[in-house]
């Protein structure tokens, strides 16, 4: 099969962290000879149909992936095999989607035209929702569902249960953003109000999406401003992580004391009674992994997480008109669309719309 497959030595990834920039070139090479991965019992394989581009994925071409690792971890497609242990679950045919952990395994990852994962990381996409649409549940919703739901303890998404409505605000730093979409949609379904931030060319967007009240990231008083009109807020998500955006939300805080979740490391808080959290979305596939490997971080196999992962998943096909898909921008078909993507991610020349790339049928 095709994929794309990661080929940098570990000199090029570790110049490129240093330098906060990808040198020598795309990284990484389309291979026409990936043998097709070989799925277990508990495992289904997947014809890959379409798939969304994430940061992560560049930034595991430039830096984390060790060579011959398939990238890619956002996919939609259709059942093409089923595992032994899980045929009264899963029908040759069947739509699905989800994301995998891709850039780290040289038989696992979004970018390739099949994919296997476990059976019961994947959700069934209904009718009513397309290829383009589907692909968008994968890191950003996941990695919402893992902060609010799992870290900070909001009640998950339940059908047409309606949450009681909380007299609690919670406060998500970039709110337009892919993941802030989804975090904005799932503290509301939850019974929150939502306090984001975002560029006044993106206010209307995340109120459609359920947010209460929006602050102009770029002002110099955005913190002052927040408390000023929340002054209770003990919650919040850091969407963005880089800059002074995780100091924001840490003086959001400050009256309250309370936890910033991060989705990047940034050291500790300087306001007392506010600490920081990294999530890590990675955990939800029930195994530990190491980023730049040999030498990187090391990260433990967190059981409670893949079976927060699990549940997500199940309910998702019944909950779709309470958690929408977000904003798309298509891009070229076939692996051209994919490294075409990346680039524009890597240069920061995406806006209003996660990319979403489709394979020739």
């Amino acid at each position: 099969m095709k994929a794309l497959v990661s080929n940098r030595r570990i000199a090029t990834r570790l110049v490129n962290f240093v330098c906060g920039k990808s040198i020598g070139g795309q990284g990484g090479q389309v291979q026409d000879d990936v043998p097709i991965p070989t799925i277990s019992p508990n495992e289904i394989l997947v014809k890959v149909k379409a798939v969304a581009l994430n940061p992560t994925d560049f930034k595991h071409l430039d830096v984390i992936a060790p060579p011959h690792s398939i990238i890619g971890c956002d996919y939609v497609g259709v059942v093409q095999q089923v595992g032994s242990a899980v045929s009264s679950v899963w029908t040759p045919g069947d739509r699905v989607a989800g994301a995998v952990h891709g850039g780290l395994f040289p038989d696992k990852g979004a970018f390739a035209e099949y994919l296997k994962v476990e059976s019961d990381l994947a959700w069934k996409v209904p009718d009513g929702i397309s290829d383009t649409d589907a692909t968008t549940y994968g890191v950003s919703a996941v990695t919402a569902m893992l902060t609010l739901n799992v870290r900070h303890g909001l009640p998950f998404v339940q059908g047409d249960e309606a949450a009681a409505l909380r007299d609690e605000e919670i406060f998500i730093y970039a709110g337009a953003t892919s993941a802030g979409l989804f975090h904005i949609q799932i503290a509301k379904a939850a019974g929150y109000r939502v306090v984001t931030t975002a560029s006044p060319r993106s206010f209307d967007l995340v109120k459609t999406y359920g947010a209460t009240a929006v602050f102009d990231y770029s002002s110099a008083t955005i913190a002052a401003d927040v408390v000023k009109a929340y002054p209770n807020i003990s919650k919040a998500v850091d969407c963005f992580s880089e800059g002074k955006s995780t100091s924001v939300c840490a003086e959001v805080l400050k009256n309250t004391g309370g936890t910033v979740v991060t989705l990047l490391p940034n050291g500790k808080s300087s306001v007392p009674g506010v600490a920081y959290e990294l999530v890590m979305a990675y955990t939800v596939f029930g195994h530990p992994f190491q980023w730049l490997p040999p030498i990187g971080p090391k990260f433990e196999a967190k059981p409670a997480d893949r079976e927060a992962l699990v549940r997500f998943y199940k309910v998702l096909p019944t909950i779709t008109h309470i958690l929408k898909p977000i904003p798309t921008i298509k891009q070229k078909e076939g692996f051209e669309g994919i490294l075409d993507g990346l680039n524009k991610l890597r240069a920061g020349a995406v806006a209003g719309g996660k990319l979403v790339v489709h394979f020739p049928a």
